[in-house]
């Protein structure tokens, strides 16, 4: 079971979704929901902000479900932020993408990126987090 998974999305029906499918299945012990993906990089900014003053820190969290259409910073602006200043120091951290996005193009965009390790269509659904215990680079946490 990973220890912590963070939702980022502006749908809260989705959010809301995502919570009872991961509680239902044992994915996660506790889950974090973002609004945007400006919301989750302001919290990794303040995160790296308390550890750099020597504060005591939650765990990082191991997995982040991150939508791609998003007010005011989509998916990929997250993605290429997250990339650019966290994920160095947070390996980790690893990316789901979870999308309405039936366009091909945003498939083959995120297979590009070594820390997205899936890219699951809404609305997620228990077949898909049960599969996704076994994937390479999760299949630990649930051993």
């Amino acid at each position: 079971m990973l220890n912590k998974l963070f939702i980022v999305d502006d749908d809260k029906v989705t959010i809301k979704i995502c919570e009872v499918v991961i509680k239902n299945t044992g994915f996660a012990k506790e889950t974090i929901s973002f609004a945007n993906g400006k919301e989750a990089i302001d919290y990794f900014s303040n995160y790296f902000e308390r550890k750099k003053k020597g504060e005591p820190l939650e765990a990082a969290p191991e997995l982040i479900l991150l939508d791609l259409n998003m007010p005011v910073m989509d998916g990929w602006e997250f993605l290429e932020n997250f990339i650019r200043k966290y994920s160095d120091r947070l390996p980790g951290t690893q990316i789901a993408i979870l999308s309405s996005s039936i366009n091909p193009e945003d498939f083959i965009k995120a297979q590009r990126y070594d820390i997205v390790i899936e890219f699951i269509h809404k609305p997620l659904v228990v077949e898909l987090m049960e599969e996704l215990k076994t994937h390479e680079a999760l299949q630990s946490y649930f051993n």
